[in-house]
């Protein structure tokens, strides 16, 4: 083999490693973007459940299986970044706010929603990578809107729910 073979050979060779290391990292860049878009999805998608099953006008954690016991009677909004959802524990249909009734709080700590149960005292994160969480009253609605943000990514999800009675 003759020199010049080696040269081309070596160039070439330094060209196809070029070409294969600048298409890796793009495709490790739409990877990672896409890693990060899953989790906001997923993170949104827990926060709407929790949500969801709050406001679904019964608290399904009351064992009882009475009716009247565990209904949604209230809400308030004690900031625009926390929410308290009050569910009847003594029958009356109306919200008392402390026990026996079951108080629920939304809020926002650090970049965590975090949901808290007053009667068994427990607090649990609802979603992580929160920007934002503002709960804001409308006509006969609550509407909820909640920004997340991981890396360069951001999405805003909104939820909209009858208010309580």
């Amino acid at each position: 083999m003759s020199l010049l073979e080696v040269t081309i050979g070596s160039m070439m060779v330094a060209v196809i490693t070029v070409t294969a290391s600048s298409v890796a990292v793009d495709m490790t860049r739409h990877i990672a973007g896409s890693i990060r878009q899953t989790r906001v999805v997923a993170e949104a998608r827990l926060a709407i459940e929790s949500l969801r099953r709050d406001f679904g006008g019964a608290s399904l954690d009351d064992s009882q299986g009475d009716r009247v016991l565990g209904q949604l009677v209230g809400r308030r909004i004690a900031s625009a970044d926390e929410l308290q959802l009050c569910f009847d524990g003594d029958g009356d249909a109306h919200p008392d706010w402390l026990g026996p009734d079951r108080v629920i709080t939304y809020s926002l700590v650090d970049d965590q929603l975090i949901r808290t149960d007053s009667t068994t005292a427990t607090s649990f994160v609802v979603a992580q990578h929160v920007e934002s969480v503002n709960f804001e009253p409308m006509a006969g609605e609550i509407e909820i809107q909640i920004d997340f943000a991981l890396g360069d990514f951001s999405d805003t999800y909104l939820f909209v729910t009858a208010d309580v009675p």
